[in-house]
């Protein structure tokens, strides 16, 4: 009666072995860019070359959150310099979450309201390509500080055509930039931000534009 209780319970055990790899495998097959690209960027800023402003803490720090809708698919358009870019939507305001949707296009910054409501959008892009860098955004934002003020932005998305006009552009330090979002517009504006100058992260320019205009698409 032992050996036969003792095989049972191996083939229960080897069946369940088999289905957590079975599981563990299609999740990869699903979700692995993802999952390894976070790691890749929870690696590099552990790693001794990254400076201490970006290893430690939060890009920035809004107050509420907001993600883009599941499936929303969000493009920014900057005609002055000839920019399309999708917007993509960090699953978390973490430094190594942020850098890895700055892969796929511009991240809309947890803590921003969505586009087209009332309250600020932050969207991040790079303005250089460094050397851990794997997307094909890695210059995306490099000509924001061509932008002028009444230059026209566009966003389309969830079945809207969002219009707004650049009222104010900036340079400004980390800390500075930090405190500037911390105040809330009573309308709808969107802050685009990048690094500054090209290859350095010491300053960060900064284009507002409040929305003018909505469509139907």
């Amino acid at each position: 009666m032992r050996r036969p209780l003792q095989n049972k319970f191996r083939r229960l055990a080897i069946f369940i072995l088999l289905f957590l790899g079975a599981s563990l495998f299609f999740y990869l097959l699903l979700n692995g860019g993802a999952f390894f690209k976070e790691l890749r960027y929870a690696i590099f800023l552990n790693s001794p070359f990254v400076s201490y402003d970006l290893k430690t803490g939060e890009i920035l720090k809004l107050a509420s959150a907001s993600n883009l809708p599941p499936g929303a698919n969000y493009q920014l358009f900057l005609p002055r310099v000839q920019i399309q870019t999708p917007i993509v939507s960090p699953k978390d305001p973490g430094t190594a979450s942020v850098l890895a949707a700055m892969e796929d296009g511009v991240a809309l910054y947890p803590g921003s309201v969505l586009p087209g409501n009332v309250g600020r959008a932050v969207m991040l892009g790079h303005s250089s390509r460094a050397s851990w860098y794997r997307g094909n955004y890695a210059t995306v934002f490099s000509l924001l500080p061509q932008m002028k003020a009444g230059d026209i932005i566009y966003i389309v998305g969830n079945g809207k055509k969002y219009t707004y006009r650049v009222s104010d552009k900036r340079v400004m330090s980390p800390n500075d930039t930090n405190a500037l979002l911390k105040s809330a517009p009573n309308d709808s504006e969107i802050a685009l931000i990048t690094c500054y100058p090209i290859g350095s992260a010491s300053q960060r320019n900064i284009v507002l534009a409040k929305l003018i205009a909505t469509e139907n698409i």
